[in-house]
């Protein structure tokens, strides 16, 4: 299996989505009067080469983003989000410093494809002094 690549590699900006399925939504906390409410989606990329990890926040007025990717067809629905959301957030923990996942309040609905549970443990999977935290 080919590793993800993620929003710090090139690529990412060229990538529009086709469909998508609600992965997961969450509240993140970036400072003082910045809280963001996102969506992740997953879903192929419009050029089918992809299989995509998206991102939509209020802040960045709905403009979805790809934030992780890797070549079509190599995992599927949970295991690809999985797969996805770890290279995602180590970007987040190695190449942007975050220090735990305090910041991020995750919002447990029955129409996503990941629960709270499994979130919580992608993200103590980076952060594991944080498991209570999160």
């Amino acid at each position: 299996m080919a590793e993800p690549f993620t929003y710090h590699d090139d690529g990412g900006d060229d990538l529009e989505p086709a469909e998508r399925e609600v992965a997961c939504r969450y509240y993140l906390d970036a400072g003082p009067q910045h809280t963001e409410f996102v969506t992740q989606f997953l879903g192929p990329s419009e050029c089918g080469k992809f299989d995509v990890l998206w991102e939509e926040s209020d802040w960045t007025e709905e403009v979805t983003v790809a934030v992780a990717w890797m070549p079509r067809g190599q995992l599927q629905g949970f295991e690809l989000w999985q797969a996805l959301a770890l290279a995602f957030w180590n970007v987040k923990k190695e190449g942007e410093y975050w220090e735990n996942a305090d910041c991020i309040e995750i919002i447990d609905r029955p129409d996503t494809l990941v629960d709270a549970e499994a979130f919580r443990a992608v993200l103590t999977a980076v952060w594991p002094g944080d498991s209570d935290e999160a």
